[in-house]
């Protein structure tokens, strides 16, 4: 697992948290005014990946997303997919907390 910072397809800022196949596991859930603000962002929830609360939603659809929040209420990352069900949803939130940590990058 790696995180990436980068632009994006709009030129603005953010992080993305890529497993070894590619997938996008988790992203910042907004955009930086710059690359080094992203990269902090990114970094800040590496170390500190198991703080946040992670709370599951429903869309409009059916599906599913996680989103971390920090106790004073800031969302710090979303799911960077939906899913099926509030199960599933959960364990890839379970996913990223224990992982994140030991990603590469920032």
């Amino acid at each position: 697992m790696r995180f990436v910072v980068e632009t994006n397809l709009a030129s603005h800022a953010a992080w993305w948290l890529v497993d070894d196949e590619n997938h996008v596991v988790a992203w910042a859930g907004r955009t930086f005014v710059s690359l080094a603000y992203a990269d902090q962002a990114a970094h800040d929830f590496r170390v500190n990946s198991d703080d946040p609360d992670y709370r599951v939603r429903p869309g409009a659809g059916g599906e599913w997303q996680w989103g971390a929040w920090r106790p004073e209420g800031v969302r710090v990352a979303v799911s960077g997919d939906w899913f099926p069900d509030a199960e599933a949803a959960r364990d890839a939130a379970r996913r990223v907390r224990q992982l994140a940590c030991t990603a590469i990058g920032p």
